[in-house]
């Protein structure tokens, strides 16, 4: 289980994506909040520090509230938020929750003792230090080469998704984002924060399908003897795709479909490419998509799931000529958290910990395949499916949530909802406690009949 200030933290950050809590609204006091809870009150001040540094949350005479200006897309109509920050509970099997049972060494309590230390602050693009320590693990980890001039430090990958678009929206061009269908619908809910239309695109055995090469922005002609429509397809001014392990097929993109990404942007004055590069510290065999085409594309870096997502911390590698823009849209990030982070990197502490978490990766998925031999466990990740019918896939979700289990749809991930099934996570809790919810969950879910 994570400590009490990441799960502290988690919570308002959920809380904000579901509509729970919206700019300017207060929170509870430390004192009061921890007595809620039953936890330290130090515990709840290091969450709101680090809220604070994130630019979540501002602190004033009248207590701590959600910064005004932060930028939050249009949710559906909001509850009352009288109970919120109460400590959530522990939901086995959520898709997407990250590792965070391994991250207890003495490297990364001693890196952020060191950064507490001495505390600094950094305006955008980020700590120097940082930026070149990063720049240094992308080289080794990915034979990627950089400069850190071009990294700027983000808030998340929310937080760079959001920054990117802002700066192209200033540029002029036509505010419409391409985005994998399936694919994560958190990142989904970013475009329409700043005014973005969202395009699905098509997928194939091989991924996402490149559009047309016309102007974006501009509608696709039709081809000879084809009946155009009102709603023939704009080709976008970007498109965010996630070659290396697209979620929530677990597939990988392979050298020739990103070849044709390169051409169809480099065929598209203006396009940019958004290459998600989610768990590709675990699975990442191909070039990235920025080492085929570094012009015009831009990685969205998150450490999020290979360390946690209390850390509050991500990366952009942006092309020159974006550099400036984007830099001035990032949300601001604590300066703590960077230092921590570039002394966990000059300790070999990343990398030494990215290999425990592939050994526990695998660990979990060969747990999974034991009691699940149907599933489909993704290379590489947490995650892992099941095919179900559409009326099994009811009963199971509603059985699975009365035993604590939060398991989702296979059909969250799509825009229509052509597959039925189940999605599982495997990273919370300790291998114990996997193992007996994914028992519970067998229980749930009828064997499949052999033929």
């Amino acid at each position: 289980m994570s400590s009490i200030p990441a799960q502290v933290v988690a919570d308002i950050r959920g809380r904000l994506e579901s509509g729970t809590l919206a700019p300017g609204d207060r929170l509870p006091s430390t004192r009061a909040l921890a007595e809620q809870l039953g936890v330290s009150r130090g515990s709840i001040v290091t969450a709101y520090e680090q809220l604070a540094g994130e630019g979540i949350l501002v602190a004033g005479s009248g207590g701590s509230r959600i910064h005004p200006a932060l930028p939050i897309p249009a949710f559906p109509p909001r509850h009352t938020v009288t109970a919120a920050c109460a400590a959530p509970p522990v939901e086995m099997l959520r898709p997407g929750a990250a590792l965070t049972e391994v991250l207890t060494t003495s490297t990364w309590r001693a890196a952020w003792r060191a950064a507490a230390a001495e505390p600094h602050a950094y305006a955008s693009p980020g700590s120097p230090r940082l930026r070149h320590l990063l720049a240094e693990h992308i080289r080794l980890a990915r034979a990627m080469p950089l400069g850190p001039d071009s990294i700027i430090i983000t808030g998340g990958a929310r937080d760079g998704l959001r920054a990117v678009l802002a700066a192209l929206s200033v540029s002029g061009v036509a505010q419409r984002l391409g985005v994998e269908d399936p694919g994560f619908p958190s990142l989904h809910t970013v475009p329409h924060a700043v005014g973005w239309e969202v395009e699905t695109m098509p997928f194939d055995d091989d991924g996402p399908v490149p559009p047309p090469a016309v102007l974006p922005g501009h509608s696709a002609e039709p081809s000879p003897g084809a009946e155009s429509s009102p709603g023939a397809a704009r080709s976008p001014s970007a498109v965010l795709i996630t070659p290396n392990h697209q979620f929530p097929n677990g597939t990988q993109m392979p050298a020739g479909r990103r070849r044709q990404w390169v051409e169809w942007r480099q065929s598209m004055p203006g396009a940019l490419l958004i290459e998600d590069d989610y768990d590709s510290e675990l699975r990442a065999t191909h070039p990235a998509l920025l080492a085929l085409d570094p012009g015009g594309t831009v990685l969205l870096g998150s450490l999020a799931k290979i360390l946690t997502p209390a850390l509050g911390l991500g990366y952009l590698v942006v092309p020159e000529r974006l550099r400036d823009a984007v830099a001035t849209h990032v949300m601001p990030v604590s300066g703590i958290a960077q230092d921590a982070l570039a002394h966990f990197l000059e300790a070999d502490g990343l990398r030494r910990h990215t290999a425990r978490v592939r050994r526990e990766y695998k660990y979990r998925r060969s747990v999974f395949e034991s009691i699940f031999p149907e599933g489909n466990a993704m290379e590489g990740g947490l995650g892992a499916t099941i095919e179900l019918s559409p009326t099994a896939e009811s009963e199971v979700l509603h059985r699975a949530r009365s035993h604590g289990l939060a398991v989702e749809s296979l059909a969250k991930y799509w825009s229509a909802a052509e597959n039925s099934g189940i999605v599982v996570g495997l990273g919370t809790g300790s291998r114990e406690k996997l193992t007996a919810a994914l028992t519970t969950l067998r229980g749930i879910i009828p064997q499949p009949t052999r033929t």
